[in-house]
């Protein structure tokens, strides 16, 4: 049993960590760099105050200047055109814009626009992780724990992911979970991995549910609870983790049929707390 509970949690983990940004988790940079419009864009007239806009970003002020930027790269009241939105992109975050470091850094990762460099991405990424940039910490947490761009080097990724983690970045917490609990980077600390599991999975994040209700199940970092593990493998089926439902039978035999029925409500009512 315990080898086929390893095997599950690995599973688990493997689901969780390995299929992209889940339902509930902020995808980096998503909410600041759409893609672009795949149809032909029809110019739209200069909107009000576009000439205030280009005057203040010729100046040097960093905010119009990443305004402008998305403004070209979106074609939003001007003509589309990515390298004047990389230019301006770029200006702005040698000056110190965070946001517009975070996004030069996804285009140097893509190579849109520029010359896809790796390296590059990953000196954009901590340059705005350094400012406090959510989503670039994220970021360079996990180009540190890939090794894409440097090394490898988990201590770094810990650091960076840490500090996403406790901004509230669902996947810098379940990939922080996961490290916690495989003992990377540091020694195994199961109770630790419960800790940012839970903070995820109550934010409804389905990996983290997955990963959260088979230690529940197994007793691993918490005390072993068969109803609440139900519950928070019920939820991460529903939010689209296709493994939890090979970690059922973990707990079903224990469960009566009364149990079965409160776990399915407690899944469907709230976050269930191990």
């Amino acid at each position: 049993m315990a080898v086929r509970c390893c095997s599950l949690l690995a599973l688990t983990l493997a689901s969780a960590l390995s299929a992209g940004p889940q339902p509930g988790v902020r995808n980096p940079g998503a909410d600041r760099l759409a893609a672009p419009p795949s149809t032909a864009i029809v110019p739209l007239p200069p909107p009000p105050g576009l000439a205030d806009l280009l005057k203040a970003a010729g100046q040097g002020e960093g905010a119009a200047q990443a305004t402008l930027a998305s403004m070209y790269y979106m074609g939003e009241g001007v003509p589309q055109d990515l390298p004047e939105a990389v230019r301006w992109y770029r200006k702005a975050a040698q000056g110190g814009n965070p946001e517009a470091q975070a996004i030069l850094a996804m285009l140097c990762e893509e190579g849109e626009g520029v010359p896809k460099d790796p390296a590059e991405a990953l000196a954009w990424f901590r340059k705005a992780a350094a400012q406090g940039d959510v989503d670039a910490q994220a970021r360079l947490g996990e180009k540190y724990y890939l090794g894409e761009g440097a090394p490898r080097d988990l201590s770094e990724a810990r650091l960076w992911l840490g500090k996403a983690a406790r901004q509230g970045h669902l996947g810098a917490q379940s990939r922080l979970g996961a490290m916690c609990l495989l003992g990377e980077g540091a020694p195994r600390n199961a109770r630790e991995a419960v800790q940012w599991f839970t903070l995820a999975a109550q934010a409804g994040d389905p990996g983290a549910q997955g990963c959260l209700g088979v230690m529940t199940a197994m007793g691993d970092g918490l005390p072993r609870d068969p109803l609440a593990a139900y519950a928070l493998l019920l939820q991460a089926q529903a939010g689209g983790n296709a493994r939890a439902e090979a970690s059922f039978p973990l707990v079903l035999k224990d469960l009566t049929p009364a149990q079965i029925d409160e776990a399915r409500r407690r899944a469907t009512s709230r976050a269930p707390r191990p």
